[in-house]
């Protein structure tokens, strides 16, 4: 990175500190000269002039007034505006705000209105803590914890590069729940974390791009001339998706199939973030920038400069060969790009609504790469390069060209035969070490120049290597390493009870069956996109009042945070303080999961996920799922394509947020309330209150029966009734006997429902599910 982007992404991440400072009662001036104060008794920072004037003059009335002011104070300035996308602080002080208003979701504004919630504060340690009913106050206690941990950690975090992924961490750990604006005409459903990273990332950008066009006057660009500047178009907004991730995860064999299948998945999300990081590298950029990363696709902020567009270019290309050079035409990372300006990214004019044609145009673009992959070169490359016909296939992804050497009879190729051997140090390892040599290398990724090797190692010994001169970046998954150089926090989703599918299967309620589920968010794309748009407001000024960078960007932020990091708790119990179930996570990332276990503990998944993140958006937005339920041998492959087609059923009901079961077509899907509500708690409570207690002692012959008639009638005979009168009559006991009370209760229902259609499916899915949990073994 140039040094003085180094500085101004330093100084426009801090900029608002003052406000906790402010908060905390340390201070009642202006928060800028506060967060000045705080930050200039440092150690490493008292020195950093151009930080701690992003800082103290961040405003216009004090950066006007300013004397012997550095010039990136001006960036800070502009950046912040920017992010905000006004400037809120006319005067410079908080005398009209509440200082401990607390933070609201960033869901609050999301499809509409969701209000009445709150978040309590807390830094991010792996816990869920769900927003909220009613008011809460925060404390000027709770913002002095925030600059206890703050002034410790920022000791050993001076403003040099080395240390900018790790202050940004600790920013998310200490001020991600905190608001941005405490404003009481505003809505403070952005963080301060939020709004600051933006606020570096448009800083950063500008930073390039005015020393790509040899500007030297900055306070005449950004504050004289702020109008004109927000016309440029300064910045590009840039997006990558990966293509065939799901035959790339799903072509593997029953034979140790599980720990495949989640080192493919984790595989593709750490070339993800390698490449976003070495995009950034290449650009002069840190993950300031990163806006989103998450289901194999990611949104960054770049300037724009013929550096960067060729960058961007090179890296692609360069990117794609790898991937066509080890796994052919398998996997494909489409990207594309487009302009904008300060004014496209606060959404002015409104009536023109340029945020969202923004990501529109690079949405498309992306699209049309995918249809259009290779260049000229790679084409010639592929079609010159040939398999001999005589040589053995690998037995999971087929290929022939890299089997290993000496091992041909065990018809593996070297990525699958890595996969299989990964999974043990992906669950026992949480830092992952990038270096420039190759000793101790699990795997390779391309660098810009070159390749860089990848350590699944742990802290003790990422700090040794750390000693040498050739790392790279380090990645922490799912905690922060304090002192730890060059290091992101990166969350995943890896929750497993077992590795062996026979033992997830063996551990399921009744019969022993694995169950295969596939969820995802309902509409997230439409949401992204127009989900903040105030669709009953006619004034295009208010109906796109909420359609801002930072709730874009703090809204991906929190569904990668829930479907990444969260997803961990939710399923080993320590979320709700119950049970850990019986499943292992293949995939859980962007907005959409897989799973794998015991068939009864993949229900009790989906459901938790379900009820988690109906809780954590507040309402506003849904998920489907699609579960199936098969034997441990079962193809994996196989079960995977069912799965899906049961979730596109689900999704298929009139408001999605469903859930399809069993096989797609058969009937079994139906909107989440309704499973619950009418099959769980109705039908299937009724069925197991009756023949639990000892009524029956031919219950599962009983029913077998009953559900031949239910099928019948649901495949358009009608219900013969005079058949199904008997078959309730054959249970029925005396009329002084001490359990006639619960038959009559239970023939009631039973009678009642199979004389309604709706009743009648519910009542077969409830059946269904009874009968697999009390089967007897064997």
């Amino acid at each position: 990175m140039n040094p003085q982007t180094v500085q101004a992404t330093f100084g426009c991440l801090l900029h608002d500190v003052g406000k906790a400072v402010y908060r905390a009662g340390i201070s009642d001036g202006r928060h800028g000269e506060a967060g000045y104060r705080f930050v200039r008794d440092i150690d490493g920072y008292g020195q950093a002039k151009a930080v701690l004037d992003c800082i103290r003059y961040h405003h216009a009335a004090q950066l006007r007034q300013a004397k012997d002011c550095d010039p990136l104070a001006a960036i800070a300035y502009i950046a912040d505006n920017i992010a905000a996308a006004a400037d809120r602080r006319q005067t410079g002080d908080e005398t009209q705000f509440d200082r401990y208003l607390p933070l609201s979701p960033v869901f609050t504004h999301l499809n509409g209105e969701h209000p009445g919630h709150t978040l309590p504060p807390h830094a991010l340690d792996g816990r869920l803590r769900l927003p909220l009913d009613g008011s809460f106050r925060l404390s000027a206690g709770d913002y002095e914890q925030i600059l206890l941990t703050l002034r410790r950690e920022l000791s050993a975090l001076p403003p040099q590069e080395e240390w900018l992924n790790s202050l940004l961490s600790v920013w998310e750990s200490c001020l991600s729940t905190v608001p941005s604006s405490t404003n009481t005409g505003e809505s403070p459903d952005i963080s301060l974390y939020d709004h600051s990273k933006v606020t570096a990332a448009v800083g950063a950008c500008i930073s390039e791009y005015l020393l790509d066009r040899g500007e030297t006057d900055y306070f005449t660009a950004l504050v004289q001339q702020e109008q004109s500047f927000r016309l440029q178009q300064a910045f590009l907004l840039y997006s990558a998706d990966f293509s065939g991730i799901q035959k790339f995860i799903y072509s593997v064999s029953t034979r140790n199939a599980l720990k495949s299948l989640r080192s493919r998945s984790f595989f593709l999300e750490l070339c993800m973030e390698h490449y976003i990081d070495e995009l950034l590298q290449l650009c002069g950029l840190s993950r300031a920038n990163l806006l989103y990363s998450g289901g194999g696709h990611c949104y960054v902020l770049l300037s724009n400069t013929e550096k960067t567009v060729r960058a961007i270019q090179a890296w692609n290309t360069r990117f794609n060969d790898f991937l066509i050079e080890q796994f052919g035409v398998r996997l494909y990372l489409a990207d594309g790009y487009t302009p904008c300006s300060a004014n496209d990214l606060t959404n002015t004019p409104a009536e023109e609504a340029p945020y969202q044609a923004m990501f529109r145009r690079v949405s498309r673009q992306v699209a049309k790469k995918k249809l259009h992959r290779y260049s000229v070169q790679q084409l010639r490359r592929m079609n010159q390069s040939h398999q001999n016909p005589g040589q053995r296939e690998c037995r999971i992804c087929g290929r022939t060209d890299a089997l290993r050497d000496g091992e041909e009879d065990t018809c593996i190729c070297l990525w699958c035969a890595l996969f299989e051997s990964l999974s043990r140090k992906i669950q026992g390892q949480d830092v992952y070490v990038v270096s420039r040599d190759a000793d101790g290398a699990d795997f390779t990724l391309p660098a810009a120049q070159g390749e860089l090797s990848f350590i699944l190692t742990n802290e003790a010994r990422a700090r040794q290597l750390l000693a040498g001169e050739g790392v790279a970046r380090v990645y922490t998954k799912n905690r922060f390493c304090a002192g730890l150089r060059y290091s992101t926090r990166i969350y995943v989703g890896d929750y497993a009870a077992d590795n062996s599918m026979a033992a997830l299967a063996g551990a399921s309620e009744g019969v022993p069956r694995l169950g295969v589920c596939r969820m995802d968010v309902d509409d997230l794309g439409q949401s992204f996109v127009s989900g903040y748009e105030c669709a009953a407001e006619s004034d295009p000024v208010k109906r796109q009042h909420f359609v801002t960078l930072s709730r874009t960007a703090a809204f991906s932020r929190q569904m990668s945070l829930f479907f990444k990091g969260y997803i961990n708790p939710i399923l080993s119990g320590e979320f709700e303080h119950c049970r850990a179930l019986q499943v292992a996570v293949v995939y859980s990332g962007g907005d959409d999961v897989f799973l794998v276990g015991a068939w009864t503990d993949v229900l009790e998944g989906a459901r938790r996920i379900r009820e988690a993140l109906r809780r954590y958006t507040c309402g506003a937005l849904t998920i489907s799922a699609g579960i199936g339920i098969y034997g441990d041998h079962f193809p994996i492959r196989q079960a995977a394509s069912l799965t899906a087609g049961l979730e596109d059923e689900a999704k298929s009901l009139p408001h999605k947020d469903g859930i399809a079961l069993f096989a797609a077509g058969d009937g079994h899907c139906y909107p989440w309330d309704t499973y619950l509500e009418r099959i769980c708690g109705e039908k299937l409570v009724t069925l197991e209150r009756y023949f639990s207690s000892g009524d029956s002692e031919h219950g599962t012959a009983f029913l077998y029966r009953l559900m031949e008639l239910l099928r019948q009638a649901q495949a358009g005979g009608g219900i013969a009734l005079a058949r199904y009168a008997y078959l309730l009559a054959r249970l029925e006991p005396k009329r002084n006997a001490p359990n006639y009370p619960g038959y009559k209760r239970f023939s009631e229902d039973m009678y009642r429902w199979a004389l309604n259609s709706a009743d009648r499916g519910e009542l077969l899915t409830a059946i269904c599910i009874y009968v697999y949990r009390n089967r007897k073994r064997g």
